[in-house]
């Protein structure tokens, strides 16, 4: 009887947000489609693939692609370049827009708050293949624009481009800038979301500004910042394709700080063996794998500090 009469409440429901439910269909598609679909592929990590049998005809062999990985050595410097970089950028990258929330939260003045949101908004929407370019001027050893601001107070030119220690932080900075604007809008709505009466009543009860966001401020965006950084730690063992590969290109010089898996993965799809393709697959479902883990880990974290969890 209780199964029916939940069952009853559950038709009720959806029949009562039935058009929001078909606004949800095209993007539920979408993502059925081009992010569960090609799942299918990971399938190639358990076969030693032959083209002419195709990927399911292709015979067996179970964990023998995952061995290769591990008793090669080679995939252990993937993964702390890897690791060093994301950690790097979680560190700044994550802690720089909440600051910049806080900051364009305590702007009075409406045009130049909206000024400066543009300008830190529109780096996102520049494609890293024109950042890189603009690198390239930045970096450039003869006539790059750093390199002139370095000689100007007296220094020496640096190679930037045969530096491999140095690209860390030029690829958490490169990032940093690119995203910062962007990320601080979730953190900027959460904070004019808050209520204006608790901050009418703080300043009643004689807080200053400092304390009224260390009290009200900072615990009432907790729960957005909880999300983030759970969404953020998911991201760790996964790196910036786009940024990395636009950035460094085929530069074996810097191989040394910016071999990461997925710039690995693509080197061993554009060698053409079919061997590759199966390595390329197991390399890429231990990253997903790991990401799925830290972000169930993370998010058991968030629950059991408090009731903020994603699930």
């Amino acid at each position: 009887m209780n199964r029916k009469k939940k069952i009853n409440e559950i038709a009720v429901k959806i029949k009562r947000n039935s058009l929001l439910y078909l606004m949800m269909l095209p993007g539920m598609a979408v993502l059925l489609l081009f992010t569960y679909g090609p799942m299918g592929g990971y399938w190639l990590a358990f076969v030693d693939y032959k083209p002419r049998l195709g990927m399911f005809g292709s015979p067996f062999v179970g964990f023998l692609w995952f061995r290769s990985l591990f008793d090669g050595g080679f995939i252990w410097e993937m993964v702390a370049n890897t690791l060093k970089i994301s950690l790097l950028k979680l560190g700044l990258c994550f802690c720089a827009p909440i600051v910049l929330a806080f900051l364009l939260n305590e702007v009075r003045n409406k045009p130049f708050k909206s000024a400066v949101q543009c300008v830190s908004y529109l780096p996102n929407f520049i494609s890293w293949i024109i950042v890189s370019g603009m690198m390239v001027i930045l970096l450039d050893t003869d006539e790059g624009l750093l390199n002139s601001i370095i000689v100007s107070f007296g220094g020496r030119r640096i190679s930037w481009y045969s530096e491999p220690k140095k690209w860390y932080g030029i690829l958490t900075v490169s990032h940093l800038w690119k995203n910062m604007g962007w990320s601080s809008i979730m953190f900027l709505a959460a904070l004019t979301a808050l209520d204006p009466e608790l901050f009418e009543a703080a300043e009643l009860d004689g807080a200053n500004r400092w304390q009224q966001v260390r009290r009200i401020s900072v615990p009432g965006i907790m729960p957005t910042v909880s999300i983030v950084l759970i969404l953020s730690i998911g991201n760790i063992f996964k790196d910036d394709f786009e940024q990395i590969y636009g950035l460094v290109g085929e530069n074996d010089i810097l191989a040394e700080t910016t071999n990461v898996i997925s710039t690995w993965v693509y080197k061993l799809a554009n060698s053409g063996s079919a061997s590759s393709y199966a390595l390329g697959t197991a390399a890429s479902l231990i990253q997903s794998l790991v990401s799925l883990i830290l972000v169930v880990t993370a998010n058991a974290v968030s629950r059991r500090l408090g009731p903020d969890g994603i699930m």
